[in-house]
């Protein structure tokens, strides 16, 4: 399955493997740091993670 998500800033749809969900990743767009939602039927808003650090 496929985690379909658009960032909090609006710039694009972005498609990930549902592997990812609950991962951190950078949006290419705005370069904040958002969380990957759920897998949904629909197209969902990732909102920015609180931390802007990505863990190592």
């Amino acid at each position: 399955m496929t985690v379909h998500f658009m960032c909090s800033c609006g710039g694009r749809t972005y498609s990930l493997p549902d592997k990812m969900a609950g991962q951190k990743v950078r949006c290419p767009n705005c370069k904040v740091l958002i969380i990957v939602p759920q897998s949904s039927e629909q197209v969902v808003l990732a909102m920015p993670a609180e931390d802007q650090s990505i863990p190592q």
